[in-house]
């Protein structure tokens, strides 16, 4: 059977709690080296999916290990140039939402993907829960969707994300927003965000 080369970028939370533990179970995916700047949690995590080649250099690993594709699996902030240098070497690619800071970041990497020919995609994974793609298909049969709301609630103990360069509604409420799109079928003409407490009272100090 022929395998996808698969290297991947980042070994912390979503990368060891929900993206490598269901690569590891395809038969299909080889992985072929892991990079991460923090050695103990690289070890740790190339050691748990017995993944051989360990990286600090990603452009090092993408050179020796010779992928086919790129899970990047790392905060906003530091997404764009990692993303871009692995378009440009034409590999494709998965990055966790949100796709960049900005509107510019995220415009050029699908710019990148296109001209490079491979296919790259942010984990907007709300599109693919059976529930919703049932609710979607119950909707469109009885005609044109109209009208949409969606309610996205975090436990405030979150805080705010990457000390402050992402908040909440850029790195969790982009789910609603693409869900929205998505259930709809339109592109968005204008967006409106709002953030408010629910209760002042905590487990803390409850």
């Amino acid at each position: 059977m022929d395998k996808v080369r698969v290297a991947l970028i980042g070994a912390g939370g979503m990368a060891n709690g929900v993206h490598y533990p269901s690569l590891a179970t395809f038969e299909d995916v080889e992985l072929v080296g892991l990079c991460d700047l923090v050695e103990d949690k690289l070890n740790a995590t190339a050691d748990r999916f017995g993944i051989e080649k360990r990286y600090t250099d990603y452009r090092k690993m993408l050179e020796e290990t010779a992928p086919q594709a790129v899970y990047l699996l790392m905060p906003p902030h530091h997404l764009f140039d990692l993303a871009i240098h692995a378009l440009e070497a034409k590999l494709h690619l998965f990055i966790e939402k949100p796709p960049g800071v900005t509107t510019e970041q995220t415009q050029q990497m699908a710019l990148a993907a296109e001209r490079a020919g491979v296919v790259a995609m942010v984990g907007f994974n709300r599109r693919y829960i059976p529930l919703l793609t049932q609710c979607r298909d119950m909707v469109t049969e009885r005609g044109d969707m109209l009208h949409c709301v969606a309610t996205f609630y975090k436990h405030h103990f979150a805080g705010a994300y990457y000390k402050g360069a992402i908040d909440i509604l850029r790195c969790d409420c982009i789910h609603a927003v693409d869900t929205l799109r998505w259930m709809a079928g339109a592109d968005l003409a204008d967006v409106v965000g709002d953030v408010r407490y629910l209760c002042e009272e905590t487990y803390a100090n409850a």
